[in-house]
């Protein structure tokens, strides 16, 4: 008895510092056990954070001073659990061009098949992931999506780093060895559970071809409960655990800085107003011209390029595309913008050089000086294959010369586009077309 009295006294001085309501409120929200709050990894990397880290955390806060506010906003509107702000800082630091080894890019690092499966435009212009808007609430559905599918906060967010598939077998072999447990020395007999790991080895030599048996199993299991605790056991003799390390981490990491935002000292520490700022927007969105560049917008609102651009990460170049999108200004600029802006966008194009390409036969293709490409693209005497030139083009259409050999298909697949794009804008009745004839060529926009 007095061992267990001791032990207990011990746990709560240890623990002493993380075992708040405030903390129990993060747990709850997230479905995890009030338990977890002494599992020593999150006691240490808390402690990591709150007492080596805070300045650095603190560094990040303020330069993410525009982006947090966004998605505090856009979290607290669409009634997810508000510890979930944690999961942006953990995947990029509220960096919106963070880019991981795996191509996963922007404020939440969405890989490019989720972040198009989940609406974010990605073309030769633009990558969106890179729009802190945008990319929050895809990131929200993607989230709710995700907590649909397995019931529980905390697995979203564990398969919101290692997918679906892979907290899916977790889940199933956590489960089975806990099956295994309350079977005892029969375990090793039972045909249920040979089968059962049969289906999870299968699972893990052949991947999405065996994940539908893996999936019907998951869902057979669903009596056997399991915390997060199990899901993190370190399992002696075994090179493939439960979960990844990294995800393992990942957890931990959410966790930690959801404590830490929700720290009173912390907040006092860090001038509180960075967590609750953002009465009022920063910027706003304006729809503008194709081709807007940021330079002109720049200079008519009496702004900083750099600042602009900083705004626009979702804009692989420093012009708007070729088609109708829309840019982020400050937002005590807006009246002034919708009263005095007049877009001068010119349709800019990007173009890929070939082998045998020179200056003057790229110009002449798009109906252009030498001169213009050269000063938007900054060039010397030479070109390489493969480089990408901008190609400020004077509208929509290029204006071709019909040479000997020429057919409507082989100007089309010169130019990239459909031949019967090129007959209904020229209003052909037929495919014949004459040499020296110009007609309008489409661009690929």
């Amino acid at each position: 008895m007095k061992k267990f009295l001791f032990i207990f006294i011990f746990n709560i001085f240890l623990f002493a510092d993380i075992l708040n309501q405030n903390n129990l409120n993060v747990l709850r929200a997230l479905d995890i056990n009030e338990g977890f709050l002494y599992y020593k990894p999150l006691k240490e990397k808390y402690d990591e954070y709150y007492y080596r880290k805070k300045r650095y955390f603190i560094n990040i806060l303020e330069n993410g001073y525009d982006i947090l506010p966004i998605i505090r906003k856009s979290i607290l509107k669409s009634n997810i659990p508000s510890p979930l702000i944690s999961v942006a800082m953990a995947e990029s630091y509220f960096t919106l061009n963070a880019k991981s080894h795996k191509k996963a890019t922007g404020l939440w690092q969405f890989m490019p098949s989720t972040a198009k499966k989940f609406g974010l435009k990605i073309d030769e212009y633009v990558d969106e992931r890179r729009d802190p808007i945008k990319s929050t609430k895809a990131a929200i559905e993607y989230l709710k999506y995700l907590h649909k599918f397995f019931g529980k906060w905390y697995l979203a967010v564990m398969a919101y780093n290692a997918g679906e598939a892979r907290v899916v077998e977790a889940v199933v072999r956590a489960k089975v060895d806990k099956l295994c447990e309350k079977l005892g020395k029969k375990c090793k007999k039972d045909k249920r559970i040979k089968e059962y790991r049969k289906i999870i080895r299968d699972y893990q030599r052949e991947g999405r071809k065996k994940f539908l048996p893996l999936y019907k199993l998951y869902k057979k299991l669903d009596y056997i409960q399991i915390d997060l605790e199990d899901l993190l056991r370190f399992q002696k003799g075994l090179k493939r655990q439960y979960l990844p390390k990294e995800t393992r981490d990942y957890i931990l990491k959410v966790l930690a800085l959801s404590f830490l935002f929700s720290n009173d000292e912390f907040l006092k520490y860090s001038n509180s107003y960075i967590l609750n700022s953002g009465v009022t927007p920063e910027f706003v969105r304006v729809n503008v011209s194709p081709g807007t560049s940021l330079y002109y917008v720049a200079r008519f609102l009496n702004i900083n390029y750099k600042n602009l651009r900083k705004k626009n990460m979702q804009l692989k170049y420093s012009f708007t595309p070729p088609y109708k999108y829309y840019i982020y200004i400050p937002y005590k600029k807006l009246a002034f913008f919708k009263t005095h802006f007049k877009s001068k966008g010119r349709f800019l194009y990007v173009y890929k050089v070939k082998k045998g390409d020179t200056l003057l036969k790229i110009a002449k293709m798009y109906g252009i000086k030498v001169k213009m490409i050269k000063d938007y693209n900054k060039l010397g005497k030479y070109l390489r294959v493969n480089q990408k030139l901008i190609i400020p083009l004077n509208e929509r259409f290029v204006k071709y010369k019909v040479k000997p050999g020429d057919t409507l298909n082989k100007i089309a697949l010169k130019f990239g586009v459909s031949y019967k794009k090129i007959k209904r804008i020229n209003r052909l009745k037929s495919n014949i077309i004459r040499v020296g004839e110009v007609i309008k060529i489409p661009q690929k926009l």
